[in-house]
């Protein structure tokens, strides 16, 4: 299971040790209520720039400012600008906002804990519009636990959602309806996916009665056996070949692989690999991308046992993020000698300018045999005809613990429409598209 509780590294926070409290005790006092950091607004200026990194508050910030700001508009910047009246510089992944008062910038600022750069001048950079996805979870019927932490997490970050079961799929037309559906976290094999529960049970319904009036919530069906069927799949791969973006997370990347809607990856040996919950480095193989915006090259995530996965060699590109820093043995230069060609003479590779150690790749927790996982990939961005599917290879959304990962799938959802390279905006022109989206359960 887990065995890495780092706080500082699960919430993406500093923590420092002190040898004593550097306070007056009487003047302590207890915390009442959650602490809050309020935000504020800088400068002067019709527009506002949100300096990107990776706040969790974000995505749940745009929602609302959508919902009750309709003249309001976002785009997300695609390199790093410089904000003018000032010399701030603000990285890629950073949100222009336009459309708001300074009171509603600053109201907006205050509730979600971050600074905006007020500015007269739009940053003169490549971006591309907002336009915030209709998003789905689906849930099977025999592994819903991790499904419903996926629910609670955004339902706490104010991110509306459908839950969707078996017989959404099956029904079909799902384009019309979304534009992401979220596959989280669920056991099980391809199989399991496809027909979840045995039709021999069946028909197992779960709906309210007077006996039982808990059931039926937060969702309910007539008959939980049977799953999806090859049906259901087939209607889950055309929403995605018409251009819709699927998010798999852990070992329901692997499902959705063998299922047949991403082929081009596989399962990946990870012979006598040991890896219960620990925090891990990983590195970016294309920054930057819109999945890693707010992330620095080289950071870490919490994963767990999910099983690996792989690509032919000449689909790496597919990689967005690896396990460790190093690459697989088979990217590695060839040094040796080759038949038919002069032997070149050995070249000496220079010394390193610096003595710095390379950072270890278990921060928190442990892994054994952590070799058969370095350059293995954690995040992969596979096309499937209109859209794509984001495979995690790991699961930023564990039980409301590793904050500091769930903005990685904030990003899918920001940028869902801009994940291949499509053309950016032009300078100045941004704009966030009205998609309503029925909130999920408990909203």
């Amino acid at each position: 299971d887990d065995i890495a509780w780092t706080l500082g590294y699960l919430y993406g926070v500093e923590v420092r040790a002190e040898d004593s409290v550097k306070y007056a005790l009487p003047d302590l006092k207890r915390v009442g209520e959650e602490a809050r950091y309020g935000g504020k607004v800088a400068g002067e200026g019709p527009h506002y720039v949100l300096p990107y990194r990776a706040q969790n508050a974000v995505l749940g910030a745009l929602y609302q400012m959508k919902s009750q700001h309709k003249q309001a508009r976002a785009a997300v910047l695609d390199e790093k600008a410089v904000v003018a009246g000032s010399t701030d510089t603000v990285l890629a992944g950073s949100v222009v906002l336009r459309g708001l008062t300074a009171a509603q910038a600053g109201q907006m600022a205050q509730q979600f804990g971050f600074d905006l750069r007020a500015t007269a001048v739009l940053p003169d950079a490549k971006q591309h519009e907002v336009g915030l996805p209709r998003v789905a979870i689906y849930h099977s019927w025999y592994d819903t636990q991790d499904e419903g932490w996926a629910r609670y997490t955004l339902e706490q970050r104010g991110i509306p959602y459908v839950s969707i079961d078996k017989d959404d799929l099956k029904a079909g037309g799902l384009k019309k309806k979304f534009d992401v559906i979220l596959v989280p976290q669920m056991g099980g094999s391809a199989a399991d996916f496809i027909h979840e529960v045995d039709r021999k049970y069946g028909p197992l319904p779960y709906t309210k009665t007077a006996e039982y009036p808990s059931h039926g919530y937060p969702d309910q069906t007539g008959d939980l056996t049977g799953g999806p069927g090859f049906e259901g799949v087939q209607q889950l791969k055309q929403f995605v070949e018409t251009g819709g973006v699927l998010v798999t997370l852990g070992n329901s990347s692997l499902t959705i692989a063998q299922a047949g809607i991403a082929r081009e990856l596989e399962a990946a040996p990870a012979e006598g690999l040991f890896h219960p919950g620990s925090v891990v480095q990983v590195k970016a193989r294309q920054p930057p991308h819109p999945v890693l915006y707010g992330y620095p090259d080289t950071f870490y995530v919490f994963r767990g046992m999910s099983p690996l996965l792989q690509t032919r060699k000449y689909n790496r590109n597919l990689m967005l993020l690896q396990y460790g820093t190093k690459p697989l043995k088979d990217e590695e230069e060839y040094k040796g000698l080759v038949m038919g060609m002069p032997d070149k003479k050995p070249v000496k590779t220079p010394e390193p300018k610096t003595t710095a150690k390379e950072a270890p790749y278990v921060l928190s927790g442990m892994v054994r045999n952590e070799q058969a996982i370095i350059g293995h990939g954690g995040i992969f961005n596979v096309p499937v005809g209109a859209g794509r599917v984001i495979a995690f290879t790991f699961d930023p959304l564990h039980r409301y613990l590793n904050h500091h990962d769930a903005p990685l799938l904030w990003n899918v959802l920001i940028n869902w429409n801009h994940l291949g390279g499509q053309p950016a905006t032009p300078s100045g022109k941004s704009a966030m598209v009205d998609r309503p989206a029925t909130p999920g359960p408990g909203r």
